[in-house]
């Protein structure tokens, strides 16, 4: 009995893997650079070398599965994003078929039930689609905006007390640790007596606006750290100097005016099933307050 696990080097994959590993179940990975992936893993795991996108690297790491977990990761430099996308469907679908994979989990998106205007979310729902032609039994977990975001505002926070992202800060959002999807899906990963096609949308613990996170953020550093808009030609621009093509930094633009669009929200209703345990206030004092308390570096 083997679980394979995709992105085993990402939030969610290393995490599922480490503790699926440490219930001692039998797993798989299948990651393109093994020598960024976790001595736990690597040294406890079936190693595939490949990328997501492969059909051929994805059936041969996923023969004789008995659950797959499924992540498309983020591609910056990718000269058509929802093509490579349905790219990684595509493989995943074949693979499925293939080797009649009983069990899939695949990390989607909250606003993945629209197949357009929200940039890459809108291509997650067409990998949705993929499976769901194939898959007998799988669960796509449909999680709100990534606390980790977060993370990508360290050296402004440190230097400005400010926190910038193209969105307005009384927007309010579901807002969730990693975390709570990777303890989420490694749970549907090992008991794996549900059946049908679903989807669960994962909420973290409250919705938040992005003034309130700054304000929560100002209270755990003690310092006064305020949310700034900037416009979405700024974001653009940051994601070009970062590398992205301009492809992709206009799907993201299309996702970030698709989150602030007035008429946006989950199809999944809040539920105590879609809400789960970890804060903002512990998200900040457990991940982000160490990463701030290091001295930077010139």
């Amino acid at each position: 009995m083997t679980i394979v696990i995709t992105a085993p080097t990402g939030n969610t994959g290393g995490r599922i893997a480490q503790q699926l590993i440490a219930a001692g179940e039998k797993v798989a990975v299948l990651v393109r650079d093994p020598a960024r992936i976790a001595d736990v893993i690597r040294q406890n795991a079936t190693i595939y070398q490949g990328s997501v996108d492969d059909p051929a690297a994805l059936t041969q790491a996923t023969q004789n599965a008995d659950a797959l977990y499924l992540v498309v990761p983020y591609n910056f430099g990718t000269f058509h994003l929802r093509q490579w996308q349905r790219q990684v469907g595509a493989a995943a679908a074949a693979a499925i078929a293939t080797n009649a994979i009983p069990h899939v989990v695949n990390l989607s998106s909250n606003g993945a039930h629209r197949p357009n205007g929200m940039g890459p979310i809108s291509g997650l729902h067409a990998v949705e689609q993929s499976l769901n032609a194939v898959a007998a039994n799988v669960v796509h977990l449909r999680p709100g905006f990534f606390m980790e975001n977060y993370l990508l505002q360290l050296d402004a926070i440190r230097t400005t007390h400010q926190v910038f992202m193209p969105i307005a800060g009384d927007r309010r959002l579901a807002m969730i640790a990693t975390q709570d999807i990777a303890d989420v899906a490694t749970k549907l990963l090992r008991d794996r007596a549900w059946s049908g096609q679903s989807v669960l949308g994962l909420h973290g613990a409250t919705d938040l606006n992005f003034d309130e996170a700054a304000q929560i953020l100002g209270q755990v550093l003690k310092q006064p750290v305020t949310h700034v808009q900037t416009t979405l030609d700024q974001f653009r621009d940051t994601l070009l100097q970062l590398g992205a093509t301009e492809h992709v930094a206009g799907e993201y633009v299309e996702m970030w005016s698709g989150l602030a669009h007035p008429d946006y929200s989950p199809a999944e209703p809040r539920t105590p099933e879609t809400t789960t345990p970890t804060t903002f206030v512990q998200f900040v004092q457990d991940k982000m307050m160490p990463l701030l308390a290091e001295p930077t570096t010139a």
